[in-house]
């Protein structure tokens, strides 16, 4: 059962189908990589959110266990009067006396009078009623459970410390410079765990996580923060510590220790190569299926050419041949004429059977070289003699132009094969009338065999396609 031959349209819809789906499926796995990767930085993301919410959480307890206790012994109302930063201290003991001892200033807000009263002089011109205004109106912002309150002074050169201060009651404050609320909180940041153990299963991540303290317009502690990593998150402190904010960075390094497999990594360069790798090849088929049409349709032109080269002596020899058989020569001048004929015609045909067997042995690679010692003078001589009845008909000339027994180590059938090649070809395709020279000579270390016809020659342009197969001039 003989198959169907394939068609080039149906291998073209298939080969553009496939580029589509190639191009489909690179986009659904660049499109799934974005997603992880999306996925797995949102993780990182609130990993650092849940760090800065921690970290808030601890300076809060922090900064209350240090503030409460100092502020209701200064604004103690069984003391009639401020008591000195001495007897404060020796009336609290542990955080808040650590904290009492850094601060600046010790202050008392008495609100029993109209209007409400400062102790803890002296204060520069306006800084009472500076820090009286800051108090007064933190104390209407507060939630009502705040038992404290922060609030910047000199554009966030100083920390007021104070206690929410009621109506006809009094209120405690201190003033903390800058550089003493650093120093109080530095120690406490340092040491802080960021991320719980559960989620970092006892991996050292301490060197990829920066932490920092933010408020009063700038940075107050700095715990190797990397501001250029792209998982960063901020938590402010609840509002009674003012504009106080912690702010978390994870670095990208520490993917593989938080997350199972690490960030997953671009497959847009792969998938791209990929894509255009296929595209090469896709590329390389259709011109083969383009090269494979043209091929067809040599060996299509081939195979008619071959055909009517055939049919041509085989005509020749049937017609003289029943002419022979059936007498109708009128003398013996006409039927050795009719004789010479129907040898000619057959060495013709003889030739060109020649030439598709060598091009079939060529094609399955059986063609094998056989060298011997040959008189190559006398071979071209006899080929060119061999030759001479059909360039006859044709009405060319053969000259041989050869030096005198050249003797070489060759495959005598190959030569000849070659030789008869090219003398058709120069008779078939040059002019009529024309002179085809053949000359042999010795050239340098070896020897020089050439054909010389009078036609237009190959074009310049096409000389590289001489020995592809079923290849023809259309000039």
């Amino acid at each position: 059962m003989r198959s169907r031959p394939i068609r080039p349209t149906f291998v073209a819809i298939a080969l553009g189908l496939t580029v589509l789906l190639v191009a489909m499926l690179t986009f659904e796995a660049v499109s799934t990589a974005r997603y992880h990767r999306a996925t797995a930085e949102r993780v990182l993301a609130d990993y650092a959110a849940l760090g800065a919410e921690s970290v808030a959480a601890r300076i809060e307890g922090f900064l209350a266990s240090r503030f409460s206790g100092m502020l209701m012994a200064i604004g103690d109302p069984s003391s009639p009067m401020l008591r000195s930063r001495a007897e404060l201290a020796r009336a609290l003991s542990g955080p808040s006396r650590d904290a009492l001892l850094r601060a600046g200033r010790i202050i008392r807000i008495d609100r029993r009078r109209d209007p409400p009263e400062l102790s803890g002089g002296p204060f520069a011109l306006g800084e009472a009623d500076s820090i009286l205004d800051r108090a007064l109106s933190g104390t209407r912002s507060l939630p009502g459970y705040a038992y404290f309150g922060l609030a910047w002074l000199g554009g966030g050169t100083e920390l007021l410390a104070y206690q929410p201060a009621r109506d006809g009651g009094l209120a405690g404050a201190v003033i903390y410079p800058r550089d003493s609320l650093v120093a109080l909180v530095r120690p406490m940041l340092a040491g802080v765990p960021v991320l719980p153990a559960s989620l970092t299963k006892g991996a050292d991540v301490d060197s990829g996580i920066g932490v920092r303290l933010v408020g009063g317009g700038g940075t107050l502690v700095d715990r190797r923060f990397d501001p250029g990593t792209p998982f960063i998150a901020t938590h402010p402190l609840s509002p009674m510590f003012g504009n106080l904010a912690v702010e978390v960075s994870l670095r990208e390094s520490l993917a593989p220790k938080l997350i199972i497999g690490g960030l997953p990594r671009s497959r847009i360069p792969i998938s791209l190569a990929l894509l255009g790798l296929t595209m090469v090849v896709l590329g390389a088929a259709a011109y083969q299926l383009r090269r494979e049409r043209e091929l067809g349709r040599l060996r299509e032109d081939f195979v008619a050419s071959v055909s009517h080269e055939l049919r041509t002596p085989l005509a020749q020899i049937r017609l003289f041949a029943e002419t022979l058989r059936l007498g109708r020569v009128r003398s013996e001048a006409e039927g050795a004429r009719s004789l010479s004929i129907v040898e000619h015609e057959a060495k013709r045909l003889e030739h060109l059977v020649e030439n598709l067997l060598h091009f079939s042995n060529a094609e399955q690679g059986r063609l094998t070289i056989h060298l011997e010692p040959t008189d190559l003078t006398a071979l071209v001589e006899q080929v060119v003699t061999d030759f001479a009845p059909l360039s006859e008909r044709a009405e060319c000339t053969i000259a041989l132009d050869a030096s005198p027994r050249i003797e070489a180590n060759v495959d005598r059938a190959a030569v000849r094969q070659i030789l008869l090649n090219l003398l058709d070809n120069a008779v078939k395709y040059g002019p009529a009338r024309q002179t085809v020279t053949v000359r042999l000579c010795r050239h340098q270390s070896g020897l020089r065999l050439t054909v010389e016809d009078r036609g237009a020659g190959v074009p310049d342009e096409a000389k590289a396609l001489v020995w592809e197969r079923f290849w023809r001039s259309e000039t």
